[in-house]
């Protein structure tokens, strides 16, 4: 025989418990799935920014190492035009060796 919800003594606990399924529920497919993406840009500026951060750092050690090494067999002025020269061809050279491995149209002859 069906009973009056309100006079069961599990009936407060049962409708918590319901409640509180469907909320999970909810949040599990939207709350979350939010939160993660939101992580995933945050952390990924924050490497972004820091990458940026140590590539013009080891720049800048690339240049005063190489200026210190040539001011061992140069003047000063002459070095640091040298270590320009040195550098900007390495760079170059080494543009110009992934420019050649890339992947080319196999249509094209040259």
């Amino acid at each position: 025989m069906v009973g009056n919800p309100l006079s069961d003594p599990e009936f407060p606990r049962k409708t918590v418990d319901f409640i509180d399924r469907i909320v999970g529920a909810v949040r599990d497919r939207t709350t979350k799935p939010i939160v993660a993406f939101t992580r995933g840009i945050v952390f990924g500026a924050l490497v972004a920014v820091v990458s940026v951060a140590l590539i013009a750092l080891a720049l800048i050690a690339v240049m005063r190492a190489s200026q210190e090494l040539l001011e061992l067999a140069l003047p000063e002025g002459r070095a640091v035009w040298a270590s320009y020269f040195v550098v900007g061809s390495t760079f170059i050279l080494i543009g110009a060796l992934l420019m050649r491995a890339r992947h080319s149209d196999p249509k094209d002859p040259s």
